[in-house]
């Protein structure tokens, strides 16, 4: 068996076993060669197990990413008999670790897939908390609360993506968004346009953010009308104001408008502050992936 980093020749091979190991698992949709390609286009790494020398044939392959999070890591293996199968998810994951950075490395798993927890529990990876899908349902309206005098509620106007980028990587002290965001998001979404963000300002200066979208390859796929909002981000300065709620109802008052049935969001289960907010709101867990983390 060879490891070695992935070909754009790869990619069919690639596509067929990503399909064939995430068919079945929650909210599945289909990956086609242009999705995958992007997926692997943001990763930091991605190594492929070929199979025999010479033959082409690949086994699975291994992604790192790496965010203002810190680093993540995940396996797709083509399934087949037990020891194979292992001796491909041990050489990949431990090929995938060298790429790391020194520090905390996590993977994202279900936690009905009993093999793959165990797997990473076998490796050195403990739990580390959750990750929370929420959803509320868009079925009333919902009064803005009110927010402290001086602070103006408004959607984003066009020219100020640098702004935002600004407000959102501060809030959360890593490079979550990257200048082009917006052309992206409407080039993904036509639905999407700059009202869809909603800013707080003060003193003539963005402070906090959220961003709503539709979930556009959830909706063709399943025929629903789901929306999905990114988490709220504001200055330190300005927290505590309640700015983060009273965006989230704005948003979900527009999502609302466009005739949408329901949100969602993710966020993580060591966020006691989020989840009383998006409780209080009427936000509900429908799904849960557990954290697993190991010291690289």
């Amino acid at each position: 068996m060879e490891i070695r980093s992935y070909r754009e020749e790869d990619l069919p091979q690639l596509v067929e076993i990503w399909n064939e190991a995430r068919r079945g698992s929650y909210e599945f949709i289909p990956y086609t060669a242009e999705r995958l390609r992007e997926e692997l286009g943001r990763a930091a790494a991605v190594l492929v197990a070929v199979e025999e020398a010479g033959t082409g044939g690949i086994g699975g392959f291994a992604l790192l990413r790496r965010g203002w999070y810190g680093e993540g890591v995940e396996l797709c293996v083509r399934s087949g008999s037990g020891e194979r199968e292992l001796e491909v998810k041990e050489r990949l994951l431990s090929a995938i670790e060298e790429e790391a950075e020194p520090g905390e490395l996590t993977a994202v798993v279900d936690p009905e897939d009993r093999g793959w927890l165990e797997f990473f529990a076998s490796r050195g990876y403990e739990p580390e908390g959750s990750l929370y899908q929420m959803m509320i349902e868009l079925d009333r309206p919902r009064p803005i609360p009110p927010v402290p005098e001086g602070y103006l509620l408004r959607s984003l106007r066009p020219d100020e993506e640098e702004a935002l980028i600004r407000v959102v990587n501060t809030a959360y002290g890593g490079e979550r968004l990257r200048p082009g965001a917006l052309a992206r998001w409407q080039a993904e979404d036509p639905a999407f346009s700059p009202e869809w963000v909603q800013v707080a300002e003060h003193e003539g200066r963005l402070v906090a953010a959220v961003v709503a979208r539709t979930d556009r390859e959830f909706n063709l796929h399943y025929g629903a009308k789901r929306a999905h909002l990114g988490p709220a981000a504001t200055l330190p300065e300005h927290r505590g104001k309640g700015l983060n709620k009273a965006l989230t109802v704005q948003a979900l008052e527009l999502l609302r408008a466009q005739g949408l049935e329901r949100a969602c969001l993710y966020t993580w289960s060591g966020n006691q502050v989020a989840l009383k907010v998006l409780r209080g709101l009427g936000f509900q867990v429908s799904h849960s992936w557990q954290l697993l983390t190991k010291h690289i």
